[in-house]
């Protein structure tokens, strides 16, 4: 019967060792469950509390390469007399541009572009064709300064008793990859100072970086009003050598 006692109490011992352990580990789950959805639920509310900012960075710079442009046409009803007059044309623009310093190859004509037409006069037609030929002068330089001289002497032609269709010049500024890195480093630096200021108004601390957007490089004549576009549609030339280069980045902050 002693022995029976025995054997009954060591079973209900080890039942409550057994019920002990089983509390333990079930007190050690809720703990830990707990402990993840805390922290779930601090990675929502700081999903929630983010601020978008942009930042700007903006370099003034000089145009390294120019090109220039010069259209002409002579119009007559034989066509050797247009070519010829376009001719003495060439001649013309070729010694304006040899005084600024180019010559020689660079300010070859292009071919001549001849079109023919019928004449009409009052609306009917003089029975007569008038031959039209056209001609280009163009080149792409490094010498920006003489191109500028070129292009505010231009009137010089005109003295001269030729009168061109149009004249183009563009200027560009070749050397964005040197400048780069420092205007992205300013506008992720001008963007954390906007950020830090609306968390100071708001009461909060600026968190790490969500998400990061660089927005494209554009060149633009200093003169051009400068605008909020995340992406600059003015390519890298201007009609100006004085340019302004822009960059803007917008960042996602997380706020703590």
């Amino acid at each position: 019967m002693a022995t029976s006692n025995g054997f009954l109490s060591a079973i209900a011992h080890n039942n409550r060792i057994a019920l002990l352990c089983a509390s333990v580990v079930l007190a050690g789950g809720i703990t830990i469950g707990s402990v993840s959805l805390a922290k779930g639920m601090v990675a929502m509310k700081r999903a929630d509390r983010e601020v978008t900012v942009r930042g700007v960075a903006q370099r003034n710079v000089t145009a390294n390469r120019a090109s220039w442009s010069v259209n002409y046409s002579e119009a007559a009803y034989d066509l050797s007399e247009a070519l010829s007059t376009v001719d003495r044309d060439s001649a013309t623009i070729r010694k304006y541009l040899a005084k600024q310093g180019f010559n020689g190859a660079m300010t070859k004509p292009s071919s001549a572009n001849i079109s023919v037409t019928d004449e009409y006069r009052d609306g009917k037609y003089t029975g007569r064709k008038v031959y039209t030929v056209r001609r280009t002068i163009s080149f792409t330089t490094s010498k920006v300064a003489q191109v500028q001289a070129v292009q505010a002497n231009k009137d010089e032609l005109a003295q001269g008793g030729l009168v061109v269709d149009d004249v183009n010049v563009s200027y560009e500024y070749t050397e964005l990859d040197k400048v780069k890195p420092e205007m992205i480093a300013e506008a992720t630096k001008d963007a954390r100072r906007a950020a830090e200021k609306f968390a100071s108004d708001s009461g909060s601390s600026v968190g790490g970086i969500k998400s990061a957007t660089q927005g494209y490089f554009s060149v633009s004549s200093r003169e051009a009003p400068s605008g909020d576009e995340e992406y600059g549609s003015s390519g890298q030339t201007a009609s100006s050598p004085d340019q302004r280069v822009r960059v803007v980045t917008t960042i996602d902050y997380y706020l703590d």
